[in-house]
């Protein structure tokens, strides 16, 4: 028997809110999820990927009704058959290996499709883990349209198209999580003179997921912006993302001011930096309070939780 998943994660898996999803299912009988032992909705992968196809026909321009009114029907007229549902059609050619998911993201990226590959997106969370998706698929398109970049086989545009469209993912995935009340508070940040923001986007997803009320301050938040956080929020922990050592090595002297502030206050508060710039695990040279963490943004998150100790 396959796994039934929560509310939540048909959520995420499908782009739809929890809440148009109960929606449609009250109004319009779009699915019948099952029930966990709690009595709370458990949702199969056939529900997600109903709840695919109907988001799509709903962001074509057919009224949701009418939409799950066609959707019921196809179903009734293959039911003798062995024949896919119209979702599993449209979903089962995508079924690949990550190399083969990048190289058609890439695709949608150096052609600017939108739509392309919203639905390409769309479809992925249907057949795949969020985590799998971030790191297997996203990251390493990320990471291979900038080497592109640099290397002048494809123009700024194309890089900046593909960069937005994860960043957009990205927020909007953390949109989805709910952390109670009281929760550690993680800052996160660009490294000063950092103006790739993806990966710590990719961070502070995986830090939610352990827990974390992470708050994103951008791309380039002023020293004194940082340093006000710090004195009247008094966070749990900054995390910075660094993706070049020697823009980490020009922050050096913000890093030892800011571990000299907390120093002063008597705060519990700690730093962490990940990104490529960092290759191994070990506190910054000259401080006490700042951490270098090696590894992807998931792998850092586990870190950050084991070291905060929440």
């Amino acid at each position: 028997m396959s796994r039934l998943y929560t509310i939540k994660e048909a959520s995420m898996r499908s782009g739809l809110s929890t809440q148009l999803i109960r929606k449609w299912e009250e109004r319009y009988g779009a699915v019948q999820p099952d029930r966990f032992p709690n009595g709370y909705r458990g949702y199969t992968n056939h529900d997600i990927e109903t709840l695919i196809w109907l988001k799509s026909k709903a962001d074509s321009g057919v009224p949701i009704g009418l939409a799950v009114q066609e959707q019921q029907l196809q179903l009734e007229s293959s039911a003798s058959t062995e024949t896919f549902s119209p979702a599993e059609a449209e979903l089962s050619f995508i079924r690949s290996e990550p190399k083969e998911y990048q190289e058609k993201l890439l695709g949608y990226f150096l052609h600017l499709d939108q739509a392309g590959a919203q639905r390409f997106f769309d479809q992925l969370a249907a057949l795949h883990q969020m985590d799998f998706i971030l790191l297997q698929v996203l990251q390493p398109t990320l990471i291979r349209v900038g080497e592109m970049w640099e290397r002048g086989e494809i123009s700024e545009y194309q890089e900046h198209f593909g960069s937005h469209f994860i960043r957009e993912r990205l927020l909007a995935l953390k949109n989805l999580f709910s952390v109670p009340p009281g929760g550690p508070r993680l800052i996160t940040a660009c490294s000063p003179y950092e103006r790739h923001e993806l990966g710590i986007l990719f961070l502070g997803y995986f830090a939610l997921q352990n827990g974390f009320q992470t708050l994103y301050l951008g791309a380039s938040p002023s020293e004194k912006g940082i340093f006000d956080c710090l004195e009247q929020s008094r966070p749990a922990a900054f995390a910075f993302g660094s993706s070049m050592k020697s823009m980490l090595d020009e922050a050096y002297p913000f890093y030892a001011k800011l571990d000299r502030r907390i120093g002063e206050l008597g705060s519990r508060t700690k730093v962490f930096i990940g990104g490529n710039a960092i290759e191994r695990d070990e506190v910054l040279r000259g401080t006490k309070h700042i951490y270098l963490l090696s590894g992807d943004a998931r792998e850092c998150a586990l870190k950050l939780k084991k070291l905060t100790a929440y």
